[in-house]
Order: structure tokens, then C-alpha cells, then sequence
């Protein structure tokens, strides 16, 4: 069963890619062993904790899902630079010191990316993006930033403007952006004075007129810190991408996310990583309360089971971020390239998004609409 071309557009249409919302504690962190490249992060320094008190806030410009470089040149191999090393292991279609794929996958799901960088989202699911009709989704998705749909905005205390910059105990949280211009009229700018209202769903107060003050966002960095340049979000947590779809969220938890970019310039965040594992189950289940928002046809159950084990067999790792021989495979990992901006630290919540109807549900007289099946 493919994916419906109704889908992957619906998918990846304006406002498709809202990332952020929740930070948990992580328990059993992975231990991941430094090697020569850049496929993990830095590891904390030893160095002295910043001494610079200034607060500012980097609003995400483009996103990179793998299909292309971050010039913006169409690379099918892309993927294997976007993400991190999440199981410390470097796989090949050989490798058998892995977990049992699910059934019908073929050994090509656990090959790894450039220096061991997971990234079965790019490798695997991308390409059935790609076949029916989204031939670009990086592109598209950035449109809808520089649109101004949506963007995801780190706001983070204690860089300075040394490019070179080393140190510890900075701290930041992480903001969602919502529609900049409800009235469509103004797009943004993404400079010093661009103020972007923030979703009240990821505040800890909803109802804050002021979205840095009080509690703040639900995504908070206390053990953030910088090396030669690259800011890292800290420890490996739980994050939760929230994909904006048909006028829902889907929000999936990602396990043993990582979060950076490299702060070479005042103004800029450049070679941006989001990394981590997607629970597989937790994915299908997503995606199937919104899936007649994609596409009709996909109210009828055997239709969306179809593209429910095409996305089982994308599973190449666990989903608490470990791999090991004799266990099935039951997480999808992900790693996203952006982009970023100084923008001005934002002061404004905005409008509480409504939902669109279902078209799975059932009518007055107990029926679901004309795409049949409930």
C-alpha cells in the first residue's frame, strides 16, 4: 500500500512542521562515546560557567529533512549528516548486533549514516514522501516558515559574541511559534526587532499575556552549555514534535532528543541538529486520529493499515534510543537539519488555533461521511 499523494501534501503543507512543546526527564541516559567526527555532540566542558547574562532568542528560518543540502541542492545522501550517533553503534546491511526488524523490512533499514548518525526518518520514510508527488519537502516546509506559519524559537541565556566560545551552565527554553500574522498581510523578517507570538500550549501558564515572564515555556534547558562555538542543549531528553495537520496536533514524543547548532556569529545558528527515536507504535497511533484529515479514503481501516506497517518496517533501533540483537525493532530514528536567526524575544501568546471537523466521524444518523468506513 502507498502512501495517497493526499497525504504526503496534506503532510507537509503550510504550517505542516510546528517542532517543540515538552521537556521530560530521561531516565537510563545512553552513554555515548566521543569519536573523531561529528556524529555526537560535543561532551561538556570542564571549563568555567559562562559569565554573560544576556538573553536572547533564535527563531528556526529553514528545516532539512534529508533530501537536500543546507544550500538548498536536491542530495538523496543528505540524510546521513542530519542527526547523531543515538545507539553509539555504526550498522551496516551486514551488521547483526541489532534489533529484529519488523517483518517484510529489508536489511537496508539498519544502515546507518555518516560516522554512525541515525536516521531512518530521512533514509526510509522520506523517500515514500518523495514518491508520491512532495519531490521537494524540505523546500516546502520552509516556504511555510518564511511564510510565517510557524518556526520553533530557542530562547537561550548566556552566549556571548565570541564565536569560539566555551563554557557551562547556560540555560534556555524552547518556544513554539504560532501563525505570525493571523491577517496574512506580513510575513516575517527574521530580525532583531521581529517579534513572533509564541502558542500558548507550550507555556506553563496557557493564559501568560507575556510568554517569557512568570512560568515560562514547558521546554526548559538548565544544563546547557557551548564548546568551541556549538551550543548543546544538555543532557539527552524527551522531546515532543508537534506536527500541525489538517488543523490538529500530532504530537510525538521523541526519546533521547538532542538539540544544537553551532553560534558562529552574533546574529545566526547555523548547522542546526534535531535528533532522536520515535516510538513506531506511538507514531501509527498518531497519525491514524488525524489520518482522515490527510485523506478520505484513509477512514477505512484497511487502507491506513497499509502505510501503518510500511512505517513499522522504517524501525531500525529501539525506542529508549539503545540497539541490541534479539529484540524487535520498535522506534524510528529521526534527524532534522535548520537554520536559525536572532530574532527579538518574544512578547506575545498567540490566538488559540481551532481544529477542523473529522471526517471519520460519524453524522447525526450514525454514519461516517461519503469516504465511508469509520
Amino acid at each position: 500500500m502507498k502512501l495517497s499523494k493526499k497525504m504526503a501534501l496534506g503532510a507537509m503543507g503550510s504550517g505542516a512542521l510546528v517542532l517543540a512543546t515538552y521537556l521530560s526527564a530521561c531516565s537510563s541516559p545512553v552513554v555515548v562515546v566521543p569519536p573523531s567526527n561529528s556524529s555526537v555532540p560535543p561532551v561538556k566542558p570542564t571549563g568555567p560557567k559562562t559569565t554573560e547574562t544576556t538573553t536572547a532568542t533564535y527563531a528556526v528560518t529553514d528545516l532539512f529533512l534529508g533530501e537536500s543540502d543546507r544550500q538548498g541542492n536536491a542530495n538523496p545522501s543528505a540524510w546521513k549528516t542530519y542527526g547523531y550517533n543515538i545507539d553509539t553503534k555504526i550498522t551496516d546491511k551486514n551488521s547483526t548486533d541489532v534489533c529484529t526488524r519488523y517483518q517484510g523490512a529489508g536489511s537496508n533499514v539498519q544502515v546507518d549514516g555518516t560516522g554512525g548518525v541515525d536516521n531512518s526518518f530521512g533514509a526510509n520514510i522520506l523517500p515514500i514522501i518523495q514518491n508520491v508527488g512532495q519531490a521537494t519537502p524540505s523546500a516546502t516546509i520552509s516556504k511555510a516558515i518564511h511564510d510565517g506559519s510557524f518556526t520553533l524559537m530557542l530562547n537561550i541565556t548566556g552566549l556571548s559574541s565570541d564565536p569560539k566560545q566555551t563554557a557551562t551552565g547556560l540555560s534556555g527554553q524552547l518556544f513554539a511559534g504560532g501563525v505570525f500574522d493571523p491577517l496574512g498581510k506580513t510575513a516575517p523578517t527574521f530580525v532583531s526587532t521581529t517579534d513572533w507570538p509564541v502558542r500558548r500550549d507550550l507555556l506553563v501558564d496557557g493564559n501568560t499575556a507575556t510568554p517569557t515572564v512568570a512560568g515560562g515555556s514547558k521546554v526548559k534547558f538548565g544544563d546547557a552549555y557551548v564548546v568551541n562555538g556549538t551550543w548543546v542543549a544538555g543532557t539527552p531528553a524527551q522531546i515532543t514534535l508537534s506536527l500541525g495537520i489538517g488543523g490538529v496536533s500530532l504530537d510525538l514524543a521523541v526519546n533521547q532528543a538532542v538539540i544544537t547548532f553551532d553560534h558562529t556569529a552574533p546574529d545566526t545558528g547555523s548547522n542546526g541538529v534535531i535528533a532522536g527515536v520515535i516510538d513506531t507504535e506511538a507514531l501509527i497511533n498518531g497519525l491514524k486520529a488525524v489520518a482522515g484529515r490527510l485523506s478520505k479514503s484513509l477512514c477505512q481501516g484497511s487502507a491506513f493499515e497499509g502505510i501503518a506497517n510500511q512505517i513499522r518496517q522504517t524501525s531500525d533501533i529501539l525506542k529508549d534510543g539503545t540497539n541490541s540483537a534479539g529484540k524487535p525493532c520498535d522506534g524510528i530514528s529521526i534527524g532534522i537539519g535548520f537554520t536559525s536567526k536572532q530574532i527579538a524575544n518574544p512578547t506575545k501568546v498567540a490566538p488559540a488555533a481551532g481544529s477542523s471537523p473529522d471526517p471519520c466521524a460519524p453524522d447525526d444518523a450514525g454514519v461516517a461521511d461519503a469516504a465511508g468506513g469509520g
